[in-house]
């Protein structure tokens, strides 16, 4: 009898591979990584054969039918699968199929059995080498394409990873061989014939958002992730895989090149280049120094000197960048008289004011103006704070003939290219954009970002402004912290100070990367029950003597109108087998991220 071990496309338990019995009219068309049907209690699923053997002591079901007979997956993906439900605590079957495109059934029969070439790729001997370039994006772009070249003259593949499809263009214009793009936008069956078009070998050029990292390129030689530190390349969804260490590993069992690129890198990622992980090549480049501003003596959120830098450059019809990450009239609506705050209903986050409406940025649910205090019938209710859309109306005070643009939303690029503006407003979302000359920057409220109750925040309030900075010929940054390292090394535009400075706080509290987390989520429209099922989670992983929290609310309690309780799990080694089982077998809605992004 020939057996089939099969991986489900289903959530399991303990078990994850099983064992099926193959007909003998399908044995010629078996091949490890091929999509078969199988029957699973009860049910006619989907699921992929990682192995093959010839005996079993129970009687068996059999495979149903073959549903691709190009395998889908090599040896190597399945390694990476095995690996990441081991790394990531989720289950085989979801980071098997993670690895696949969903079949497009118009196109599928159209396969033709005799291109079932793609199969069981051998790793090439050697290791795999790794590199950290730390410089703007045009040294990033040169080395780049050097390197596809040289993989290119060895007949190999490359997969390249951009946190913006903008960047794409960078790439392709560059590039003379085929290319496949791999991203989310595209439909069902776009993705799979460009899928089917690298299976088959046709393309070597690979170019996308993080799934491109899955795509089955043969005889893959180097991978390319542009700005790593982008907080894309975490995944949002189960599995919650890190795409760089994903495309690490990738690289260990391919033997490629990796290769991260980054204006700022991430705390982790800087950590184990200096550790020898990756070999670390910077492109420096001469930047002028800011000028702080101490906004305690100030009077108006436009400060005296940089009024009158703005003042100057207007003259000299030169363009203006001020920065305040905080759409809106403001940052609250709230009453005078007792102090209470409008917040969502949905996310429990305070209410942004708008021109004529409250909005969660959140869920993007808008709300009237109440007419009332809830709390004490108070009529005094006003919007507080300092957001976009109330400094546009200061600056238009202060600068009457200027022509003021607000970049905050996708549209906005539109306004960014344009030649009359003398005045942008930008919040993060602009960095997506590429700028015309800047002469100066200036950053309106430097340590807003600062606040929130997350280890990650410093690291990327320090990475966005610092992109602002280099824009600017002059630079201005406005502060109630002047005298703070994070703004001072800010200042000096000295990434090496924050990063010394940043380490000493993670190792003092036991954070990345001297400390691995692990964050566990329930969620439920039922406070009570959420505290209950996180307790008693709580009380079944604190006997296995791990470093653990207890329950908590975090600082978002409530998404899309369920409350949220957290548990973080710190711990420098693995975790033993019956832990590991535990959490990976963890009911639906309860959420298992390991190395979270952020803890909000």
């Amino acid at each position: 009898m020939q057996i089939a071990q099969v991986v489900p496309k289903t959530r399991t338990t303990k078990e994850e591979i099983f064992d099926y019995e193959i007909p003998p009219e399908l044995l010629i068309e078996i091949n490890i990584g091929i999509l078969i049907e199988i029957p699973f209690h009860g049910r006619k699923i989907e699921g992929i054969i990682v192995g093959l053997k010839r005996k079993s002591n129970v009687e068996l079901k059999k495979i149903i039918r073959i549903i691709d007979p190009v395998p889908v997956v090599d040896e190597i993906h399945i390694k990476l699968a095995r690996w990441m439900s081991d790394y990531y605590l989720t289950p085989l079957g979801k980071t098997l199929f993670e690895n696949i495109v969903p079949l497009a059934k118009r196109v599928i029969g159209k396969i033709k059995k005799e291109n079932a070439t793609f199969l069981n790729r051998e790793s090439r001997v050697g290791e795999s080498k790794k590199y950290l370039i730390i410089g703007n994006f045009s040294s990033r772009i040169k080395f780049y394409l050097k390197a596809i070249e040289q993989t290119q003259n060895k007949k190999q593949a490359v997969i390249i990873l951009v946190p913006d499809l903008s960047l794409i263009p960078h790439f392709t214009k560059y590039i003379k061989n085929p290319i496949a793009i791999l991203h989310a936008k595209m439909t069902k069956t776009q993705r799979w014939l460009e899928w089917d078009r690298i299976r088959r070998g046709d393309v070597k050029v690979v170019i996308g958002s993080q799934s491109a990292l899955f795509a089955p390129a043969q005889n893959l030689g180097l991978i390319i992730i542009d700005q790593e530190e982008n907080e894309t390349y975490k995944n949002d969804r189960s599995p919650r895989y890190h795409a760089v260490d994903l495309a690490g590993k990738l690289a260990d069992l391919s033997k490629a090149i990796l290769v991260l690129g980054s204006l700022t890198p991430r705390v982790e990622t800087y950590f184990y280049g200096l550790k020898g992980k990756y070999k670390i090549l910077k492109k420096e480049e001469a930047l002028s120094i800011s000028t702080i501003v101490d906004m305690n003596t100030e009077k108006f959120v436009i400060s005296n000197l940089l009024e009158a830098e703005i003042e100057n450059k207007l003259k000299q019809k030169q363009k203006i960048l001020l920065v305040l990450n905080r759409k809106g009239e403001g940052t609250k609506f709230s009453c005078v008289d007792c102090g209470w705050i409008a917040t969502c209903e949905k996310c429990g986050l305070p209410l942004v004011p708008q021109k004529s409406e409250n909005v969660c940025f959140r869920c993007q649910k808008s709300y009237s103006p109440m007419a009332n205090c809830p709390k004490c019938q108070s009529v005094h209710l006003s919007p507080k704070g300092l957001g976009t859309a109330r400094l546009k109306k200061f600056l238009t005070d202060l600068f009457p003939t200027a022509y003021i643009i607000q970049i905050e939303k996708e549209l906005d690029g539109n306004a960014v290219r344009e030649k009359g503006w003398d005045i942008a407003i930008a919040t993060i979302y602009a960095l997506k954009f590429q700028f015309p000359q800047i002469d100066l920057v200036g950053l309106i409220d430097a340590d807003q970002g600062l606040n929130f109750p997350d280890f990650q925040v410093v690291q990327k309030n320090f990475a966005q402004l610092y992109k602002f900075l280099r824009l600017g010929k002059t630079k201005i940054i406005q502060t109630h912290l002047p005298e703070n390292k994070f703004i001072c090394n800010l200042a000096k535009m000295d990434y090496e100070s924050f990063f010394l400075d940043e380490t000493v706080n993670r190792k003092k509290f036991d954070f990345p990367p001297f400390m691995r987390l692990v964050r566990l989520e329930y969620r439920n429209p039922d406070q009570q029950k959420c505290q209950n099922e996180s307790q008693k989670v709580y009380n079944i992983l604190r006997k296995f003597n791990l470093n653990i929290t207890p329950p908590y609310v975090p600082f978002i309690t409530r998404v899309r109108e369920k409350y949220r309780y957290q548990i973080i799990i710190k711990t420098k080694k693995d975790f033993s087998l019956d832990a590991k089982n535990v959490l990976k077998s963890l009911p639906i809605p309860w959420i298992v991220d390991v190395d979270p992004i952020n803890l909000l």
